[in-house]
């Protein structure tokens, strides 16, 4: 019997969806769709998620009586990954039929798109106009992953800004290798996204002067806010190169710092391999205080704080951050035993600690027995690979081991999930999709 759901889905192997395979679907989907209508009040559909599986053309024609069905009550569409292994031709087609079928006309109560993972070129904007440019109440828009250019991002960053920059909330555009000129393009689209309180840029290799710009554009946001104030709550700028601020012409760090001391609500920041260094690090955590954020989630991996850097980490937590601080990410900081023992004592007075990473910090026995005998009470996960653990006494890593409910020691852990993925005839690997698709983009 089917039962109520305001959720339509398709899980299955990553793989091309035949025609057969679509009309089981389409059956399963409508016994979901007579029961919601039959309920008291009726259910209505305000997700649909086809993700990770090749949908072509045909199958979607087989699913479009239930698509249509739905397309009024449609706030979020999950449609990421959907054109993998399709040939060119063919993923035009089903872009362009999710560009009709959940036109503003059809679909006009959308606030979410998640366009993630699909292979995102020049040519395929022109299929996703009605998407990308006039959903009008979109509000969460995720291109992350989607291979694209330089000149992707300068049209891309051009329609949004003319159309719906305004009402976006969060924009995430991670992994796209768009180099300096699309961190440029995108630093001008954000001067205009006023209503923005999460951001992604993570991993899309600004380099310094693609950083700079990207910073800029979020101080112009600053500066159109209310009260000079941005409505920031996430901001991830993993791999952006900030410097250490000695170069005040340069760094892009001044000008991040002048946004973090206007984002007062900010919760989650990522700073990860931004080049802060000790010096650096220190005029953040200044402007981070200036503001008053109470962050719940804070990653300075890979900035090279090395001792000195850990103590300044340990006094920013416990003189502003114990109170908040949910996940500490600081692996590759060469923090050694001598940091991490200063650091410890503070992350035992954080009541809301659940996550602490602290792989590659060039830990040895000292090191790892005061993990052994420091118990963070709140702690669901340890992570601490690659800490010279192979010459560490087995008791003191099964210590650690019966400490936390995961820890993860050696380079072959894994942590257990509670359900296994679907087993796939393709491969499941979908992260570095850009890379494998290089200039081959459609």
């Amino acid at each position: 019997m089917a039962t109520n759901s305001s959720t339509l889905s398709a899980a299955g192997p990553r793989i091309k969806v035949c025609e057969s395979e679509a009309k089981r679907i389409l059956t399963k989907w409508q016994a979901t769709l007579a029961a919601n209508n039959a309920s008291n009040p009726p259910v209505a559909i305000t997700t649909l998620d086809i993700s990770c599986r090749a949908w072509p053309l045909p199958t979607l024609e087989v699913l479009e009586p239930a698509l249509v069905q739905i397309a009024p009550t449609v706030t979020t569409l999950k449609i990421d990954d959907i054109i993998a292994s399709l040939p060119t031709d063919d993923g035009f087609a089903t872009l362009a039929f999710f560009n009709r079928v959940f036109n503003p006309a059809m679909a006009p109560n959308i606030t979410e798109i998640d366009l993630s993972d699909n292979a995102l070129g020049t040519r395929s904007l022109n299929h996703i106009p009605d998407l990308l440019e006039r959903s009008p109440k979109l509000n969460h828009l995720s291109l992350h992953n989607c291979g694209m250019s330089k000149e992707v991002a300068r049209q891309l960053s051009e329609k949004l800004g003319s159309t719906i920059a305004p009402q976006l909330k969060s924009l995430r555009l991670g992994r796209n290798q768009m180099g300096k000129e699309g961190a440029s393009s995108f630093g001008e689209l954000f001067q205009l996204t006023t209503s923005l309180e999460c951001l992604s840029y993570a991993g899309s290799r600004p380099l310094s002067e693609g950083t700079m710009d990207l910073c800029k554009g979020l101080v112009a946001l600053a500066e159109a806010g209310e009260d000079g104030k941005t409505k920031l709550v996430e901001l991830d700028l993993d791999d952006c190169n900030f410097g250490t601020g000695e170069n005040e012409e340069e760094d892009a760090l001044l000008p991040l710092c002048t946004v973090l001391r206007a984002s007062p609500n900010l919760k989650k920041l990522v700073v990860k391999d931004g080049g802060l260094e000790q010096d650096g690090f220190e005029i953040l955590v200044d402007a981070v205080v200036e503001s008053g954020a109470k962050l719940s989630y804070l990653d300075i991996g890979a900035l090279d704080l090395e001792e000195d850097g850990a103590e300044a980490l340990a006094n920013f937590i416990k003189d502003h951050l114990s109170d908040s601080l949910e996940e500490l990410h600081a692996e590759t900081n060469s923090f050694e035993d001598g940091g991490l023992q200063k650091l410890l004592p503070v992350l035992v007075n954080c009541p809301k600690l659940k996550v602490l990473n602290i792989t590659e910090n060039l830990l040895e026995a000292d090191g790892f027995a005061a993990i052994s005998t420091t118990k963070i009470p709140t702690l669901e996960k340890l992570v601490m690979k690659e800490n010279m653990e192979e010459d560490i006494d087995e008791e003191v890593v099964k210590n650690i081991r019966g400490l936390y409910p995961t820890v993860l020691i050696a380079d072959d852990d894994e942590e257990v999930t509670e359900e296994e993925p679907t087993p796939a005839t393709e491969d499941t690997h979908v992260d570095d999709l850009a890379e494998a698709l290089g200039a081959a983009q459609i």
